[in-house]
């Protein structure tokens, strides 16, 4: 029996939780996983064709010993009949879902949350972002087994940064619409910003450096340290984006790991535990001191910081922890 990746894509977009997607499917074809994906942003009528008849015609003529699903896909009907198909033709396979997102998590609603709970129910196991999103399941009673994966890998293709000189430079990359503290931010340090939806009347520390695909961004991004904050404070993260880091694994921090680039991340973020017991960065309780901090980086722990990334950049462009996720099916 053979392996299978499902994922749902949205034609034309290249984003980095498109890259996140086809990342994975790249790192999982390279296991002998063979890959499916569907399109749910078609129709009401395309829907049903797409539910009705294509993916049990494509899914029935064979069993699958273990099928990831990359979770969500934005169509229950879709998500439902996928799994429906797969149990009726072997109650043998096993089906994982590999979460991106939790919809409940970042709306707190507990209508949300207990619908999700409902279809995470519905397969054998989750792959979950990191310790603290397992605990929050549990907490919500899920008693289903979860992987950890601990960090997202990242095909990067561009060669990883090895300068080790240290002068205290700053990157940010994203989706700028939601990066609301970037308004507020007045720093001695430049901080070099990276993405769409760029604000005009930027602070004078903020420096838009443009807009690059999720290939080629990498290439650009020459500064000392790679900045991990959301929401709308320069205090702490909060509002919906700046809480959900607490339990999600934003996938900015694979970019920058995997370009040889070390981090400065929100301390209470759930991958802050990564980034200080693999010594591949540092954590901040508000940006308000990052001057300080960055002044406080010697170039000899910068370079015992730079050397630990490069490491790491290696293992995430490998694909090492999604691998070790998937071996524990």
């Amino acid at each position: 029996m053979s392996n299978l990746v499902i994922t749902s894509i949205e034609p034309g977009k290249n984003t980095g939780g498109i890259k996140a997607k086809t990342d994975i499917i790249d790192f999982l074809k390279k296991e002998g996983y063979s890959s499916y994906t569907v399109n749910p942003y078609v129709s009401k009528l395309k829907k049903l064709i797409l539910a009705g008849w294509k993916i049990p015609r494509d899914l029935s003529n064979q069993e699958f010993n273990k099928v990831i699903i990359q979770y969500p896909i934005p169509s229950e009907r879709v998500l439902k009949k996928i799994i429906k198909v797969i149990r009726k033709k072997s109650k043998k396979t096993k089906i994982v879902f590999l979460i991106h997102d939790i919809q409940g998590l970042q709306s707190k609603s507990n209508d949300v949350i207990e619908h999700e709970l409902k279809l995470f129910n519905l397969v054998d196991e989750l792959i979950v972002h990191n310790e603290f999103m397992c605990k929050w399941l549990k907490s919500q009673g899920f008693k289903k087994k979860m992987i950890n994966l601990e960090i997202f890998d990242y095909d990067n293709p561009q060669q990883i940064g090895e300068n080790l000189d240290y002068v205290g430079s700053v990157c940010f990359a994203g989706n700028l619409f939601k990066s609301e503290f970037l308004k507020k931010l007045t720093l001695r340090h430049k901080v070099s910003v990276y993405g769409p939806n760029m604000f005009s009347n930027a602070p004078k520390s903020v420096e838009y450096m443009g807009q690059y695909s999720p290939e080629e961004l990498p290439k650009h991004l020459k500064q000392n340290f790679g900045l991990i904050w959301d929401g709308p404070s320069l205090e702490t993260c909060k509002g919906m984006f700046g809480e959900y880091m607490r339990y999600n694994n934003p996938h900015k921090t694979s970019l920058y790991i995997s370009s040889g680039t070390p981090i400065i991340i929100w301390e209470k973020a759930a991958l802050a535990k990564f980034v200080v017991e693999n010594d591949v960065g540092i954590t901040i309780n508000n940006l308000n001191q990052l001057d300080d901090i960055l002044d406080s980086v010697t170039p000899e722990r910068y370079i015992e910081m730079k050397k630990n990334t490069i490491l790491m950049a290696q293992k995430l462009r490998s694909g090492y922890f999604l691998r070790k996720a998937v071996e524990s099916i």
